[in-house]
């Protein structure tokens, strides 16, 4: 090994380190309050009764203020249901996911909790490429025959893709370095 090659050969192994380190996802964790209202907005099969809901709440989350979407298909008779849904933050990024939600009946007709899974898959801004998964709670009271009032508190965790743009930094610092390298030992022109 000749002496320049053995001269770099720890910055070489921190340089491949850090490019690892920078472009793997970077996972941090997750947890949102929202409540708001949830609406039967169509019976999909009587028979169950099967039933679409949407829901539109404001809360907060690990990121600030956030507004939460989500429209899910629930058999009423089993209380299983599985949906879409997405978490807005105050500047516009969008954490998108799928979920499974299992509905319990409360201590009155009009009561009921929620328990279920959220896998994320991905947004726009910091969340593009995101994954990873919540737990969700929920609890909920009828107000009227298709509509009632919800909470639901989330927490897991979330991998964000660094964007393009912050690998292309990366890499034009890291030519920089080998330049300014290659220039310390004399071969650069």
């Amino acid at each position: 090994m000749n002496r320049m090659t053995h001269h770099h050969l720890p910055r070489l192994a921190s340089t491949a380190l850090l490019c690892a380190t920078l472009g793997a996802a970077q996972a941090a964790s997750f947890s949102a309050s929202v409540q708001g209202s949830s609406e039967i907005v169509e019976v999909v099969d009587p028979n169950g009764p099967v039933v679409r809901v949407q829901t539109l709440a404001e809360g907060s989350g690990i990121w600030g203020p956030l507004t939460y979407h989500s429209g899910d298909v629930i058999d009423l008779a089993t209380g299983q249901g599985t949906g879409t849904n997405r978490f807005v933050a105050a500047n516009g990024d969008e954490l998108h996911g799928s979920f499974s939600v299992q509905m319990l009946p409360g201590a009155d007709a009009s009561l009921f909790s929620l328990i279920g899974q959220v896998s994320f898959t991905g947004g726009t801004g910091a969340f593009v490429g995101a994954t990873g998964g919540a737990s969700l709670l929920g609890s909920g009271q009828f107000i009227s025959p298709s509509m009632a009032m919800t909470r639901f508190d989330f927490s897991g965790d979330v991998s964000a893709v660094p964007e393009p743009g912050s690998v292309v930094l990366m890499l034009v610092g890291l030519a920089g370095l080998g330049w300014l390298s290659r220039r310390e030992t004399g071969l650069a022109p």
